[in-house]
């Protein structure tokens, strides 16, 4: 095999290399854009890659909302890129690993095709059905399973008036991005009156969603045949993160799934996908429900999860992708602690930093949080948890940037970087 592999910036896309390296006669990664940041995309500097290309950017137009047939400037110039690159290198296999990435390629995917080179997405429709949030929400209701009520914005007089229904705190939230970007909560009239003309102009015509208080997210990953037989699931739980909801989190245990297959099963069907995936959820605390955010069409930020436990996620795709036989994984390790030491340590200052803000906020400058649910925990219970994530008696797992820094440390480096940057981003949630 002759591996490429897009968007290095991910951690999804490190993991991928690391597991796919003793099949691969060769690897070789894009950096993708323009300016430093692009080019300190710390999967693409990884000892395991051969061979590295700097190439356009797809995500601006994937990012904007302007999804469609039709083929941008900006799609055509990342495209003819990648095929140079594979007729130079002689690729036979491309891994995307991101959503727009995921997006574009499949959207292209005839061209490669009759380059002979095998890339692990399904055909566009369904790759969009899975991309789009509202479309997603839509699938998910067709078959039965609980969702937040969820409106397409048309006017700010239609938002205005489904958020009255709605009743605030109401969430606004773009189609086609991930990590939460360009979602909005707002409290008020006055708010989202101000929140939505820059959201409607940076990603289209977003969403109208019901707030869920104190809802815990929560996710479990799949890889599905083409014939929808699920060859693998897998669900953790997790440990420490920023606050409940957060999208991230830094120590995690791997879980059954148990009744988790049976709520997505019926929605893969319905969605069609093959592959790796995602399907997130969160619990409405009002009624106990897991209600479907959105479905993830590819591999989370967290695959080493599973790669280092033994698990070979991005072969199993390729095995489908071909039409080879794959064999299911039918059970794994329950009780395993997955660690990020470096990004824990981050991590927790951040959260101490939430705490302060938040009693000064409330406390001393009586503002009313956004969520009283999601209030971050005392120090002193901060503390304790995060000591015992590194005392107990429990199996744990470590990072691949902690596990193989003296084997990559450029890599780590850079991994560790971004995370910082990742963390600093968040000061804007900072004692709400």
């Amino acid at each position: 095999m002759r591996l490429l592999v897009t968007n290095t910036q991910t951690p999804q896309a490190y993991a991928i290399v690391r597991a796919l390296r003793p099949h691969a006669s060769r690897v070789v990664a894009t950096l993708e854009g323009e300016g430093w940041r692009a080019r300190l995309a710390h999967a693409a500097h990884s000892r395991l890659v051969d061979a590295r290309y700097v190439v356009p950017s797809p995500v601006e137009e994937w990012s904007a909302g302007r999804i469609g047939p039709d083929v941008t400037a900006r799609e055509q110039a990342f495209v003819d890129a990648v095929v140079g690159i594979c007729e130079r290198e002689r690729i036979d296999t491309i891994f995307p690993s991101w959503d727009p990435y995921v997006y574009v390629l499949s959207k292209h995917r005839e061209r490669f095709v009759a380059l002979g080179v095998t890339v692990p997405v399904p055909d566009i429709d369904t790759v969009i059905t899975a991309l789009d949030k509202y479309r997603t929400v839509r699938a998910g209701e067709a078959v039965g399973m609980p969702c937040p009520a969820t409106y397409l914005y048309e006017s700010l007089e239609q938002a205005v008036d489904v958020a009255e229904r709605l009743r605030y705190p109401v969430v606004i939230k773009p189609r086609f991005t991930s990590g939460g970007k360009g979602m909005a909560i707002v409290s008020n009239r006055a708010e989202l009156s101000q929140a939505l003309p820059a959201i409607v102009e940076s990603h289209g015509a977003p969403m109208l969603q019901e707030y869920i208080p104190g809802g815990r997210r929560d996710s479990v990953q799949l890889v599905v045949g083409r014939d929808g037989e699920v060859l693998f699931v897998f669900h953790k739980k997790r440990q420490r993160t920023f606050r409940p909801t957060a999208r991230f989190g830094t120590v995690s245990e791997s879980a059954s799934p148990d009744q988790r297959l049976r709520a997505t099963s019926a929605l893969v069907a319905k969605v069609g996908w093959w592959g790796a995936m995602g399907v997130e959820t969160i619990q409405d605390p009002r009624d106990g429900l897991d209600k479907l955010m959105e479905i993830n069409p590819r591999f989370p930020r967290q695959l080493w999860n599973r790669t280092e436990m033994g698990i070979n996620e991005p072969l199993m795709c390729l095995q489908v992708a071909r039409g080879e036989q794959v064999v299911p994984v039918p059970a794994y390790p329950l009780g395993v602690l997955f660690v990020s030491p470096v990004e824990d340590a981050g991590l927790m200052a951040l959260q101490l930093l939430d705490r302060l803000v938040y009693t000064c906020r409330t406390r001393l400058g009586g503002s009313p949080p956004l969520d009283t649910s999601t209030a971050p925990p005392p120090l002193g219970q901060q503390a304790r948890e995060f000591i015992q994530t590194y005392t107990m008696r429990r199996r744990r797992i470590w990072d691949p940037y902690s596990r193989y820094f003296f084997q990559d440390p450029l890599t780590s480096a850079l991994w560790w970087l971004q995370f910082s940057t990742w963390l600093a981003g968040s000061w804007r949630q900072l004692g709400r």
